[in-house]
């Protein structure tokens, strides 16, 4: 198993190993879809750096605009239609931004822990998310 960060292991890393090396296509995990009940109402893509500064966030935008794994994320938060954002911490989560990316050139939003955990709880449903609603797009009771 892949040893992490802090300590806990990725028991699925054998699995995307083997699956990665596959030449078909191409495999991305998503970091978090956050729902409200049976509704999705973002797609975040979670990335770490020991320090946050402009030119932290520039890179990490671009990565994220230009190469496959943003754009099939964005593909992902467009189907779902919902929007996507970049969420950016330092190791210990002690600093926080956000970007909403629309463009290659989206704004970046510092928060608090506290202005962070306001912000993503108070994310509503939008109106284009009720063809996915859970309870009638999956086998949930």
């Amino acid at each position: 198993m892949k040893q992490r960060k802090f300590g806990w292991a990725d028991k699925a890393a054998p699995y995307k190993s083997w699956r990665y090396q596959w030449n078909v296509s191409g495999v991305h995990d998503v970091d978090q879809i956050e729902w409200r009940g049976d509704y999705p109402v973002a797609v975040l893509e979670l990335t770490t750096n020991p320090i946050i500064n402009q030119a932290v966030k520039d890179r990490v935008a671009h990565r994220l605009w230009h190469q496959f794994s943003g754009k099939k994320l964005r593909h992902v938060a467009k189907a779902l239609g919902v929007p996507f954002y970049i969420v950016l911490t330092t190791f210990n989560a002690e600093e926080i931004s956000v970007c909403h990316q629309t463009s290659p050139h989206s704004e970046w939003v510092d928060m608090s822990r506290d202005v962070y955990r306001h912000w993503l709880s108070s994310l509503e449903p939008l109106r284009s998310t009720e063809d996915t609603n859970a309870s009638k797009t999956t086998n949930s009771p």
